[in-house]
């Protein structure tokens, strides 16, 4: 399967964390891409609401983030008015 079929078919069984419905047609948007996954921002077309997922590819096993971490980084984005440079640094 290729990198974009692997993003898809990973983002088939995910649910919007606002309402709960498969997220299997919602609107896909890359927002990073690192060796080893990506970033994409996912819009739920039953509530519309936003969310961002990190898609690894396969065979990895240890996760990016936590759960916990995206919640927190969900919580601080919703109160964040600055630039996007002063949020995201690169190494």
């Amino acid at each position: 399967m290729d990198w974009i079929g692997a993003i898809l078919e990973r983002i088939r069984t995910m649910e919007c964390p606002a309402c709960g419905a498969r997220l299997a047609s919602c609107a896909v948007r890359g927002i990073t891409a690192e060796p080893h996954a990506v970033v994409v921002k996912l819009a739920c077309t039953v509530c519309g609401e936003s969310s961002v997922a990190v898609v690894e590819r396969e065979g990895e096993t240890k996760p990016a983030f936590t759960k916990d971490d995206v919640l927190d980084a969900h919580d601080f984005l919703q109160t964040w008015h600055g630039p996007v440079a002063e949020v995201i640094k690169t190494a």
